[in-house]
């Protein structure tokens, strides 16, 4: 792991103990250090190492979205892999979600598919490249979009049927989208990439946009990931950090200072033991209200880079890794619970023999 230059924190912020504080009041307290940790990657299964999402949809499936080789799915008894064979706009998938009704939806390098349960259709925006999708509380479809220069970028709304488009003419931060998040009073949040530097976050809510970026308190102006806390507070993962949101106009910062093992945030999850989960790029810290502990790839993880995290229903943790490397990365999975076979074990069972495929050479497409 590279060693990180420590963000200083400005006096103007709430204390960090004052954070604690706050966090404390959601987050039950003890260390639970009695899960084992198992992998899964090319070696035994899954179509490419690199992962962009992880997602567990209503029938329990796993879905696993990969940057190179589709989608990986395990449905508790059988694995599949589904690329552009089978209907995928591009084998680089970035985000899966499901609707209400239970119909399955895929983000693409290449546009928006969904899956009819045999086949992945086109759904729309072809020749976006689509970061990010999330279904509101009314059922609208959200789709982010980065590469601005050769995609065009921007923010896009699907009512079942017509889009409407946002853009920074009509009042979004940026044109790159990373994260679209939705809280618990209807308004869309937005994280923006703008070619590594950032335009901050945007907060719409239905009518206008709202803008909040460095001056006002944002800890790093590429914004990757965000939640939002029991209490209310925003999150947001930042390459620079994480900044906490109160409503009151109150800003907290959580850095390597504190006991994040890097700074570049990627991911972040709240899981049923009330613990608090951070993937970053140099691996994964947890926070349990007052303790902090980091797994990197020196003692658990495949790779230091998470880029995603899931708690299945069995309350197992999931974490995909994307090193950028070709061959190297994976999931690796911290089980809480030990039973008779391992989750590897049990897929390893119904994996068909010809599964594995190569990962992507330095000068493919990426």
């Amino acid at each position: 792991m590279k060693k990180k230059s420590l963000v200083r924190q400005p006096t103007e912020l709430v204390s960090r103990s004052k954070l604690r504080e706050l966090m404390k009041r959601f987050l039950e307290e003890g260390e639970d250090d009695t899960f084992g940790w198992e992998s899964l990657t090319t070696k035994n299964g899954l179509p490419h190492n690199w992962i962009y999402d992880l997602y567990q949809d209503t029938k329990g499936r796993i879905w696993v979205g990969t940057w190179g080789g589709g989608i990986a799915l395990y449905d508790g008894k059988e694995w599949k892999t589904f690329n552009e064979d089978h209907g995928l706009l591009s084998n680089e998938v970035t985000c899966i979600r499901e609707d209400r009704k239970g119909k399955i939806w895929v983000a693409t390098d290449s546009g928006l598919n969904s899956f009819d349960e045999t086949r992945f259709v086109e759904a729309g925006l072809n020749g976006k490249s689509l970061l990010n999708i999330i279904f509101d509380r009314q059922g609208n479809l959200w789709a982010g979009c980065w590469r601005a220069m050769s995609s065009g970028g921007g923010l896009f709304k699907f009512d079942g049927e017509r889009w409407q488009s946002f853009s920074t003419r009509t009042g979004l931060p940026g044109l790159e989208i990373l994260k679209v998040f939705e809280d618990s009073g209807g308004n869309i949040w937005v994280g923006t990439y703008e070619h590594g530097e950032g335009a901050g976050v945007g907060c719409y809510d239905g009518k206008n946009w709202q803008v909040y970026n460095e001056s006002d308190g944002l800890i790093n102006n590429c914004v990757y990931s965000m939640f939002e806390d029991p209490e209310g507070k925003m999150w947001f993962g930042t390459v620079g950090g994480i900044s906490v949101f109160e409503r009151k106009k109150k800003w907290y910062r959580v850095t390597m200072l504190d006991g994040l093992i890097d700074d570049r945030v990627y991911c972040m999850l709240i899981d049923s033991k009330k613990k608090m989960w951070f993937g970053t790029e140099g691996g994964v810290s947890r926070y349990d209200g007052e303790n902090w502990k980091s797994f990197t790839a020196e003692d658990c993880l495949v790779e230091n880079l998470v880029r995603a995290i899931l708690e299945d229903r069995e309350g197992n943790l999931w974490f995909g890794t994307y090193p950028y490397e070709p061959g190297r990365g994976g999931i690796s999975i911290a089980k809480y619970s030990r039973g008779t076979k391992s989750i590897s074990e049990r897929i390893l069972l119904y994996l068909p023999d010809d599964l594995t495929q190569k990962s992507l050479g330095p000068g493919e497409k990426k």
